[in-house]
């Protein structure tokens, strides 16, 4: 009896693979249609200095294609190729590889280079035509080694070290911190077919004959995980991937649980504006907004903590059409890729709603102590940043943090707001030159929760913030939900200004 009872788990696990959602508005360690690695670092220049490794497992017996976009920290695409994984495949991606040496992952129909395993399906076309499957992956697949030339390999190490690229005719595309390492993020989606679209485009997730009919799928089959290790400190961290689940097209009681989406802000490009499709096409889950984590600067950690934390600008897609029907050319080509090196994006730097520190007598300290926050006090202002807690001035040698990452505070039709923002926290504590672990943040809430707290001192708080939502386009908190009567967005007062001048 226990014998069939652990066959029916496992069988029940493995069906998981499929378009089933786990537990929606959690972000969960379960197979989904889109992988997020939230942060990498890569020496350029010593491949024995600090590196990201991670992985793309299929959890299906059949066969699979993903699309991976390699994105700078101030969410510029770098790089994008496809990877094709046989049933119950698993591919190990290394980041150095990539962008020191230009090699992409090699994969394709032939056995020797994608092997099916016993267990796997064969395709429809045996074996060794697998990618006929696939039209466009004809002609791509395997891939060279290397793949990419010096003109591309110099643009690569360029933009994700925050210098210009000569493909993007000189404009930038992150952060410089002057040190050669290469820092961004990295996304992975399920599709059926070799792509070079970026998810907001069309064609991806929708096209001209409606959504949910581009290259964009919708089954939850992919999980994997990452390393980052630091050779020369002899430090090494890991965690599972950021697992974004999807919702079936046809379930529509799931899409009508969604109030936004991880890739929600494709919406808000002029295409769609003012009235973005709710929920976007992609139908993924969304992040939480709100995190606890523990932090360590003592002699048990003496190595301290460091926060691995990506956030989503939200309206990136919207800012340049805006500034573009206000004010012209006057800041050059803004749906050209990349930025002008000398402006930077026009969302940049992203403030956070909220962040305490409680040390363990529970005695609490404000990071930042107005509002808004100054711009010196603003903490993680990238989409992709490690940021450590001594950096951060924090007094107490061991507690933990409270981080609201909503944006804000802005004006909403008057009153103060936040507009809810979707993110993730990895701590990583490092001890003794030699030991290190890395770990997710606690999750307070999702951003499907339409909410944002404050704290403060009892018995006034905590407070609920009124919150707006860009894809819904409705204030949530105080006094329920409402629909904007005046026209008056809330990211345009404090933000834009920096960049406008008059």
């Amino acid at each position: 009896m226990k014998k069939i009872v652990s066959c029916l788990a496992v069988a029940g696990l493995l069906m998981l693979g499929s378009s089933a959602i786990a537990d929606f508005c959690t972000i969960e360690a379960t197979p989904a249609a889109t992988l997020l690695l939230p942060y990498f670092e890569v020496d350029i220049n010593d491949p024995n200095g600090i590196d990201t490794f991670f992985s793309i497992n299929n959890a299906s017996a059949a066969a699979a294609l993903t699309h991976v976009i390699i994105w700078t920290d101030l969410s510029v695409e770098a790089l994008d190729f496809n990877v094709y994984l046989t049933g119950y495949d698993v591919q190990t991606i290394g980041m150095g590889l990539i962008i020191r040496d230009g090699i992409l992952p090699v994969t394709g129909d032939a056995t020797s280079i994608s092997p099916v395993g016993p267990y796997s399906d064969v395709p429809p076309g045996g074996i060794d035509n697998a990618i006929d499957g696939y039209s466009a992956c004809i002609g791509v697949f395997p891939y060279s080694v290397p793949a990419l030339d010096e003109d591309y390999l110099n643009h690569l190490q360029s933009i994700l070290t925050g210098g210009p690229s000569a493909i993007y005719n000189g404009r930038c595309g992150g952060l410089d911190y002057g040190d050669g390492i290469a820092r961004g993020y990295v996304t992975v989606d399920l599709v059926n077919n070799c792509t070079l679209l970026r998810p907001c485009e069309e064609g991806y997730f929708y096209t001209g004959a409606g959504p949910y009919t581009g290259v964009g799928e919708y089954d939850n089959i992919l999980w994997g995980d990452w390393y980052m290790i630091d050779y020369a400190n002899n430090f090494a961290q890991g965690d599972t991937l950021v697992h974004v689940e999807a919702v079936n097209p046809l379930d529509q009681v799931g899409q009508d649980y969604l109030n936004g989406t991880f890739y929600g802000r494709c919406g808000l490009d002029s295409e769609f504006w003012p009235f973005p499709p709710s929920p976007w096409f992609d139908l993924r889950e969304t992040l939480p907004t709100t995190f606890a984590t523990r932090f360590y600067q003592n002699a048990a950690f003496d190595g301290g903590t460091d926060l691995l934390v990506w956030r989503d600008s939200v309206i990136q897609m919207f800012l340049p059409d805006l500034i573009a029907y206000f004010y012209g050319s006057r800041y050059g080509d803004l749906d050209a890729a990349g930025f002008n090196c000398n402006i930077g994006p026009l969302w940049f730097p992203l403030s956070q709603r909220q962040t305490v520190t409680f040390d363990e007598q529970e005695n609490p300290e404000a990071l930042c102590t107005i509002s808004p926050c100054p711009e010196e006090d603003i903490l993680f202002p990238a989409e992709a940043q490690r940021v450590s807690i001594p950096n951060l001035d924090v007094v107490p040698e061991s507690g933990w943090l409270y981080l609201n990452l909503n944006q804000g505070p802005f004006s909403c039709e008057g009153e103060d707001c936040s507009i809810l923002s979707q993110a993730w926290v990895t701590s990583v504590h490092s001890a003794e030159g030699r030991f290190s672990a890395g770990l997710p943040a606690i999750q307070l809430d999702n951003f499907c929760d339409n909410r944002s707290i404050v704290l403060g001192p009892s018995p006034d708080y905590p407070l609920g913030d009124v919150v707006y939502n860009y894809f819904t386009s409705y204030y949530y908190g105080g006094g329920g939900a409402k629909a904007p009567t005046s026209g008056d967005f809330p990211y345009a007062h404090k933000k834009m200004s920096k960049f406008i001048g008059d």
